[in-house]
């Protein structure tokens, strides 16, 4: 009878593992940098550029049912190194969300996330870049973010639809200078053969915060494979509550190198024109990334970016070495 029991327990905890599953992935990448400011200050060094572990759980509910959760840490070691907002060493949380999905119904999430600019991933899918010049100067940058979405599954060849509501739980970014405003999104976006495209709405609430407010935000994004060839483009107007609208666009190409097949090179340009402001922000990004393996590379990194109103550029240069597990 006892070693019944113990079988019995046996089987009903294979069983139940089987059901989840838990994946750790995770990236660093160091590299050698020179970065000059406008005013012509220059430094130059070694270090860490990216360190992060992802640890991503599924269970199936059965049924096609399905639950998960996803937990990031960003690890740098002893190095200070910055991550666009972010500074300080060792480890710090990042992404977190759980996700339930229904079939024939969508994915409900919640989390609490980095939210980008958005358009970027879209424009630049498929091509090495630097930074993206999502750095706040050309295109808006990244915002610490508590996130509810619902995404529904894919209808009509290739169309799926995304609703979310957004809380500021840091300054700047997507929701704004005041840390109290939040948004709602509606967007919609399309992946079939070699296209992809995006579109979304977004509108903020002021609640009671002070001072100069975004009222609402239109984006548009897409890339095209032209075998092996891939272009992107990405549009954006934003308006604050006074009338003042700020209006970006990316631009962007990548490809395999003729006869290297694990080379690849990438180009990305941006303007961004705010109203009342004499000139434009630009920049560019330009990268050659050589792939040791599927998990390893050695790339080469540029960028430069010149503001409004200023007469001289601030440019980056790295050669960056990452591995992926």
């Amino acid at each position: 009878m006892k070693k019944t029991l113990i079988a019995l327990a046996a089987l009903a905890a294979t069983s139940a593992f089987a059901q989840s599953s838990v994946t750790l992935t995770g990236k660093l990448r160091f590299a050698y940098g020179e970065a000059k400011a406008a005013n012509g200050d220059k430094t130059t060094g070694i270090g860490v550029t990216d360190g992060d572990w992802n640890i991503a759980a599924v269970e199936d509910l059965g049924g096609g049912l399905k639950a998960g959760a996803n937990m990031a840490l960003r690890l740098r070691g002893r190095d200070a190194a910055t991550d666009g907002a972010s500074t300080g060493a060792g480890a710090r949380p990042r992404d977190s969300s759980m996700f339930v999905s229904v079939p024939e119904f969508g994915t409900v999430t919640v989390g609490a996330i980095e939210a980008g600019n958005g358009l970027l991933p879209l424009v630049t899918a498929g091509g090495p870049n630097y930074i993206g010049l999502d750095n706040g100067t050309q295109l808006a940058a990244a915002s610490n973010t508590d996130i509810l979405s619902y995404t529904s599954p894919v209808v009509l060849g290739g169309f799926t639809v995304r609703l979310a509501m957004l809380d500021n739980v840091g300054a700047g970014g997507a929701q704004g200078a005041a840390l109290t405003q939040d948004a709602n999104l509606v967007g919609l976006t399309y992946a079939s053969g070699n296209l992809q495209a995006a579109v979304d709405f977004t509108t903020y609430g002021a609640n009671s915060a002070g001072g100069t407010l975004a009222d609402s935000r239109t984006r548009v994004s897409a890339n095209y494979n032209f075998n092996g060839l891939r272009l992107g483009g990405g549009y954006q107007t934003a308006k604050t509550v006074t009338g003042v609208t700020k209006n970006e666009t990316a631009i962007s190409v990548s490809s395999q190198f003729p006869g290297i097949d694990a080379l690849n090179v990438g180009l990305i340009y941006a303007t961004s024109k705010t109203d009342g402001v004499d000139g434009s922000n630009s920049g560019y990004d330009v990268a050659a990334q050589y792939a040791l393996s599927k998990r390893t590379y050695v790339a080469f990194q540029a960028q430069r970016a010149k503001a409004a109103g200023v007469e001289s550029a601030s440019t980056n240069m790295r050669v960056q070495l990452a591995h992926s597990f």
